[in-house]
């Protein structure tokens, strides 16, 4: 049976006291406060609220008392059960006028609570089932198949996965048609299993400007395709100044590369010694992009050349490595991708 919580009995309080002029307790189905304008009530018992729940009826008290203050308590009923009571404190002809108000808006709370609760738990079943189908080490049984044809994934078919970061707030609209998931914040995942779906998909995803996108190869596997759009999502941030999508497969030997020299700390220790200056990064980025041609970079970035050619000086000075020496031009590669978490 649902249950008042004291942190979802003072949200309420706290929202009808900027309508109500009166004090509001919620109590539970034991009579005890939970939440109150009156935050030292909290934790005592309310006898109104206990002669309410007894009588299944609205209770007035008709002067202070020791423990209680005049008002009326409404007992809060949820699918033929009482959950609480709601009580104003207040003269009995002033505050009854706003009970049924109270009570309907308390309810109303109630029920949004319950659905929000309940969608978070669907969301937090998905979100482990998605857990373990990214995990390398997760079998296939007959039970983990039959969960997915739930979400519309067929686990016996190859699968693209299509990763996307959203620079702000995640919009589920834009895939609302395919099978999705949210590994982490302001993410989501997109399973695809049939190769016009990539065709709408990639239309969907054209129209929208403060995303990044990865797209994994073709597997047997999710988690395949999970650990390659992530790895194919560093490269796009690291090395790329505007581009906003990668394919795995356009980048696999770098992002392959960059991974093992990672595992192994080959970059790490000097990752962040751009971090702080993000006009070389970019800088950077341009002249990777440009394949090095000064004129070009300098063009893209709106700079003269001698200022251009002052940056990447900056740059060998901070790292120790020369732009304009391909040995040194790779590290500093790897060291833009390392950067990205």
């Amino acid at each position: 049976m649902y249950e008042l919580t004291p942190k979802q009995a003072q949200k309420i309080v706290n929202k009808m006291m900027k309508d109500i002029p009166y004090n509001i307790n919620i109590m539970d189905k034991t009579g005890i406060i939970i939440g109150s304008g009156n935050k030292e009530r909290i934790g005592t018992l309310h006898h109104g609220a206990v002669a309410a729940i007894k009588q299944k009826r609205i209770v007035p008290i008709e002067k202070d008392e020791e423990f209680v203050k005049k008002g009326i308590n409404l007992p809060i009923e949820w699918n033929e059960s009482i959950l609480g009571v709601v009580g104003i404190s207040g003269e009995i002809k002033e505050t009854s006028p706003f009970g049924k108000l109270v009570k309907s808006t308390v309810l109303l709370l109630i029920e949004q609570s319950i659905a929000s609760e309940k969608e978070n738990r669907r969301k937090n079943v998905k979100q482990e089932f998605f857990n373990l189908l990214i995990d390398p080490n997760t079998i296939y049984t007959k039970d983990l198949i039959d969960q997915a044809s739930s979400y519309n994934v067929q686990l016996n078919k190859p699968s693209q996965l299509v990763y996307i970061e959203f620079q702000k707030n995640v919009d589920e609209t834009i895939v609302k048609d395919f099978p999705f998931f949210q590994p982490y914040q302001n993410t989501l995942c997109v399973v695809v299993q049939e190769p016009n779906n990539m065709e709408e998909l990639r239309d969907n995803l054209a129209k929208y400007q403060d995303i990044f996108v990865s797209v994994s190869k073709i597997n047997d596997k999710i988690a395949d395709g999970f650990l390659q759009t992530k790895l194919a999502l560093k490269v796009l941030k690291g090395l790329f100044l505007h581009q906003k999508i990668i394919f795995y497969a356009d980048c696999e030997f770098i992002a392959d590369l960059s991974y093992s020299l990672q595992k192994i700390k080959k970059t790490a220790l000097h990752s962040d010694l751009l971090e702080t200056n993000d006009e070389l990064i970019k800088t950077l980025q341009a002249y990777l992009n440009c394949n090095m041609n000064m004129n070009e970079t300098a063009s893209q970035l709106i700079v003269h050349r001698n200022t251009l050619n002052y940056r990447l000086n900056r740059i060998y000075k901070i790292t120790g490595k020369d732009p304009k020496n391909i040995l040194d031009l790779l590290e500093l590669i790897f060291m833009l991708i390392s950067r990205i978490k």
